[in-house]
């Protein structure tokens, strides 16, 4: 015996058909790719102790780097902390709004800890120049102060050939 079509089952379908449809949309806009040829590496360590408690996103004294890159970068960071929660991420030239991708890593330290995270992003020409910087930025989302007593960042890289 079939059932009649009523509204509230048609509703029901509906819902159904457009959740079928966008769980696989939702998914393929949240991950992506990069390529490029590795060939290059750099790297810039800090030992000397700095501290913040800003809630506002900072560039971490001494992890900076500037290379001449084209395509994907993987920067790898490594800190030790303590202090309160903090938050990593990687900017590319100045440009807050679109950090490296996966965006930011919490880190919860207890004690002084060691704590590591990758990062990647792609690079293109601005203004026919392949120079870029990376800034890495650190904020305590509690305000509590947190402590750096040294840290890493290493890129690898795929060499820019335009202005550099």
């Amino acid at each position: 015996m079939r059932r009649p079509l009523t509204p509230r089952r048609m509703l029901v379908f509906l819902v159904v058909v457009v959740l079928v449809a966008a769980v696989p949309l939702a998914v393929l806009a949240a991950t992506g790719t990069f390529s490029g040829s590795l060939e290059r590496q750099a790297a810039r360590w800090s030992t000397t102790d700095r501290s913040t408690s800003s809630t506002e996103w900072r560039n971490v004294r001494g992890l900076s780097l500037t290379r001449c890159t084209v395509d994907q970068v993987t920067a790898m960071l490594a800190v030790t902390v303590k202090g309160g929660p903090v938050l990593f991420r990687l900017v590319t030239d100045g440009v807050p709004e679109a950090p490296m991708k996966p965006g930011f890593a919490r880190f919860v330290p207890s004690g002084n800890e060691s704590f590591s995270t990758t990062f990647v992003g792609n690079t293109a020409p601005f203004e026919a120049d392949d120079t870029h910087r990376f800034d890495v930025q650190w904020r305590s989302p509690s305000g509590a102060t947190i402590t750096l007593d040294r840290g890493v960042l290493n890129i690898l890289f795929e060499r820019g050939n335009q202005g550099c």
